[in-house]
């Protein structure tokens, strides 16, 4: 009877002991970080619109003609435009200034300070084997919604591509300063943007414009965790609903935590809102961008 005791006594401690270590073990949190992925997108649709802002430019001439009523891009009546010649289809730089103070665009950005803009042997943005850098310089301290864009963009015209449509190769290297000392965001990254709509509209009428964006980027995200992304379906960007992609997905990888799959499409496919869901470890999480 004693031994039987002394096995039970000893089976009840082992429990115990058990039951104790697996109290104290603390919680795993759900992984719900969606800070990297929103950073990414921050740093693309600021680099992203720089091309845009190159084209409105080298368009629009000496005329100004974003500066009158009903124009549908993104620069508006405070941006003023310097051409290196007196006639602006001969230029091989433009600088664009939106001044010392916020300037409210047309895509409902804030913008200030200049972007600087060179084309090859005069070409414009629409000339095939055309190249433009568009650079920032930290003196001239251009921001979007408060957030320097310090940096350098390189677009190649390539032609029409094997379905007729127009498009560039891309190259960044560039880094955000977020507003209120938030951080800042280092972006590379390599890119292919195709004209999906529009191209036989006049280009001084841009709401008709439909663009898709496929590549990859590197960088860090505004807390230092180096990620990498890569583009798994053709991001969407309508400059009819020119402050976001309304359609597209991509893979975002944070350090060493799983994978983020990010798509803009639902839960209205192609509609015009801010509405991004990203998938953690089979959990969705809807977020809504800036």
């Amino acid at each position: 009877m004693k031994t039987k005791q002394l096995f039970l006594n000893a089976a009840v401690l082992i429990m115990a002991v058990s039951l104790s270590f697996t109290g104290c073990r603390p919680k795993q949190e759900p992984d719900n970080d969606t800070s990297g992925a929103q950073d990414n997108t921050l740093a693309d649709k600021s680099f992203e619109d720089m091309g845009q802002i190159s084209s409105e430019a080298a368009s629009s001439g000496g005329v100004s003609s974003y500066k009158l009523a009903g124009y549908d891009g993104i620069l508006s009546h405070c941006a003023d435009l310097t051409f290196d010649t007196l006639n602006s289809n001969d230029a091989d730089s433009i600088t664009v200034d939106f001044g010392p103070t916020n300037c409210l665009c047309h895509d409902g950005r804030y913008r200030r300070g200049k972007l600087h803009i060179t084309y090859s042997a005069g070409e414009k943005y629409l000339d095939s084997t055309a190249v433009i850098t568009i650079k920032t310089a930290p003196t001239d301290n251009y921001f979007v919604n408060d957030n320097q864009v310090i940096g350098e963009k390189t677009i190649t015209n390539k032609g029409h591509n094997s379905v007729g449509h127009m498009n560039w190769d891309i190259q960044v290297s560039g880094q955000i300063i977020k507003a209120n000392n938030q951080g800042t965001i280092t972006w590379t990254s390599t890119r292919n943007r195709e004209w999906l709509a529009g191209e036989t509209i006049p280009n001084t009428t841009w709401s008709d414009d439909v663009y898709g964006v496929t590549g990859s980027a590197t960088g860090t995200s505004a807390n230092g965790t180096p990620f990498s992304m890569n583009i798994t379906s053709q991001l969407v960007r309508k400059i009819s609903c020119i402050r976001w992609f309304v359609t597209g997905k991509f893979e975002f990888k944070p350090g060493n935590k799983p994978t983020r799959y990010v798509d803009f499409s639902p839960p209205s496919n192609g509609a015009c809102d801010d509405e991004v869901w990203i998938t953690i470890n089979s959990t969705v999480y809807k977020v809504h961008m800036n």
